[in-house]
């Protein structure tokens, strides 16, 4: 943990004390002299660790916040939102499925949930979960809702890359690289070079099952 993530997770402590001494931790007196601790102050006091520990990639640090956020508020839709996310981020697939496929339901106009289920879907390193042509449907559903949006491009390549369809992979990537040139908003370096480590994969790719087509073809 770096010395910024230190300094605010310090600076935080004396409230979380208080949190601690509002759930039956300590003895009576302490509960009196501690000042009654709401529930929305808990939540806010849990966000701001949650994302301390996501900066920092320690993942089921955050994660552990944030169910905590939902055992109080069941329905704070940030947190869940964040979480669908951070499950990915986690490897745990099951439960990234779970709550994006619920939130997916809930807000079937939101490009965003459907990218990233599809990205759930193409990306997953269990096989038990990565699945081709789901990664496709829902990435194709992010692309309806948000057809000039990069990422849901980057999305549909990698779809169809882990499908299989190199040709319709790479397409979809150069398509992308256009998109993110022309409405691109805060495209740091980092996502730049991973969008041509993509590029460079589908078209490789996509090469490559030429050439076995045409040795296919020739005998």
């Amino acid at each position: 943990m770096n010395r910024y993530a230190k300094l605010l997770l310090y600076a935080l402590m004396p409230y979380s004390i208080s949190l601690a001494q509002t759930n039956d931790i300590g003895p009576a007196s302490e509960i009196d002299i501690a000042e009654p601790i709401s529930d929305e102050e808990r939540i806010k006091f849990l966000f701001n660790v949650a994302h301390v520990y996501f900066m920092e990639s320690e993942f089921d640090s955050s994660i552990n916040a944030y169910e905590r956020i939902l055992a109080i508020d069941p329905d704070n839709i940030q947190a869940r939102y964040v979480l669908g996310h951070i499950y990915i981020r986690a490897k745990r697939y099951d439960k990234a499925e779970a709550a994006l496929t619920a939130l997916v339901k809930e807000n079937p106009d939101d490009y965003q949930l459907w990218n990233n289920l599809g990205w759930l879907y193409a990306t997953a390193e269990d096989p038990a979960i990565r699945d081709g042509k789901k990664a496709i449907f829902h990435a194709q559903e992010a692309m309806t809702l948000a057809p000039n949006n990069h990422n849901v491009w980057s999305t549909l390549s990698e779809a169809y890359y882990v499908a299989g369809q190199y040709e319709k992979a790479y397409r979809a990537i150069t398509h992308m690289a256009a998109l993110a040139a022309r409405y691109g908003q805060g495209v740091t370096r980092e996502m730049v070079e991973s969008y041509n480590k993509q590029i460079r994969k589908c078209k490789r790719a996509m090469e490559t099952a030429k050439v076995l087509k045409g040795d296919i073809d020739s005998e």
